[in-house]
């Protein structure tokens, strides 16, 4: 079973979490042939996904592709589509969804989408989210990260039988026994003896880090012995940075050393508006920290209240500041919860459970198509 799989990335955030962590898996397994194809967009290229897939030894492929819809890079997918006998195209997001429907058409190819997220934050995307829904129809089968997602297949009329629910899973491997945090904290000059309090992500508006901004504000008055850690990049960051200036907080874009620097915090807070299953929260959790994340999308499923983390209301500044008040406060707690955290991700949400599942579609796709 040869299989491609394939995004349109602007970084490396969760979507390309998940298909690097399932190419992974998909790799070790000799009944499968794993590559991993990115569109790089020349305007923005982001090839994070190719680097990560090389220090693995997972094939990648870059298709250039210089326009919103470029009829030279579906031409080259689909010539490379044919030439490599590609039997399962698994896309993640709305354009590589777009690009792998037209250059497979009359191909005898399985199409599998992933939906992570809806979300029209512009009217680009407003556009390609309308033209999702509609090809998504005519795919053989599409995964929903979280029950948030299949209802709102479900609400644009994509048929029951070709959506299942696949929760997001993680390397554990990959974010335990890493003993870095020492030498991170001198290397941003952070004080030994501050609490480090943690975000990971885009920084957009759906991601909410004004919020967190604010309460770290508000919070820094109570205990001045606090650091706030803001680990990636996006439309926002050179806005919120400028507005947020104070050498309490760090703002370190993109990096690629995340699991060294979930290390170096003490509290890992997600702030967001919307989410499906975030990459990002698993990752903590699996690093033992304990976490403080908004009640939505399927946060509620992953954290156990007062036993692996806290939750909030989305845009609860006040509650937010009391719940990492509470944490910054109580050593003991933080440790505990971070204990339990990962013992619920090892039990739950492995990529190898993750993998099974999506392999489980990917033979039913193809006893269809031969």
């Amino acid at each position: 079973m040869k299989i491609l799989q394939l995004i349109s990335s602007l970084g490396y955030f969760g979507a390309e979490n998940v298909l690097v962590q399932l190419a992974n898996e998909l790799h070790k397994d000799s009944s499968c042939e794993v590559i991993a194809g990115i569109i790089e967009n020349l305007g923005s290229p982001h090839v994070e996904v190719a680097s990560e897939c090389s220090k693995r030894g997972i094939t990648s492929v870059c298709f250039p592709c210089s326009r919103k819809i470029d009829l030279k890079t579906i031409l080259n997918l689909r010539q490379y589509i044919k030439d490599s006998n590609i039997d399962i195209i698994h896309s993640h997001g709305y354009k590589s969804n777009l690009y792998s429907f037209f250059s497979t058409f009359g191909l005898r190819v399985g199409l599998i989408a992933t939906c992570h997220n809806w979300i029209e934050q512009s009217p680009k995307m407003k556009v390609y989210s309308v033209l999702d829904r509609i090809f998504l129809k005519r795919f053989a089968h599409i995964v929903a990260v979280s029950d948030e997602v299949q209802n709102t297949l479900s609400r644009n009329n994509i048929p029951p039988r070709k959506v299942s629910i696949i929760k997001n899973g993680i390397d554990l491997e990959r974010f335990n026994n890493i003993d870095a945090s020492l030498l991170l904290r001198k290397d941003l000059a952070i004080p030994d003896h501050h609490v480090v309090i943690g975000t990971v992500g885009r920084i957009s508006k759906e991601k909410g880090h004004i919020h967190l901004l604010r309460v770290f504000k508000a919070l820094k008055k109570q205990l001045p012995e606090t650091t706030l850690l803001i680990i990636g990049s996006g439309q926002l960051k050179d806005e919120l940075q400028a507005e947020f200036s104070d050498q309490s907080i760090i703002f370190t874009g993109l990096r690629n050393d995340i699991p060294e620097l979930y290390q170096a915090m003490d509290i890992f807070v997600l702030p967001s508006l919307t989410e499906g299953l975030p990459m990002v929260l698993l990752e903590a959790m699996s690093s033992r920290l304990p976490v403080v994340a908004t009640n939505v999308g399927q946060i509620p499923f992953v954290i156990k209240e007062n036993d692996t983390g806290l939750m909030v209301p989305p845009g609860d500044e006040k509650e937010l500041e009391r719940n990492l008040l509470k944490l910054a406060l109580d050593q003991e707690t933080r440790k505990s919860m971070g204990v339990n955290g990962y013992a619920r991700v090892k039990e739950s949400f492995s990529s190898v459970r993750m993998t099974q599942e999506y392999k489980n579609i990917y033979q039913t796709v193809l006893g269809r198509a031969q």
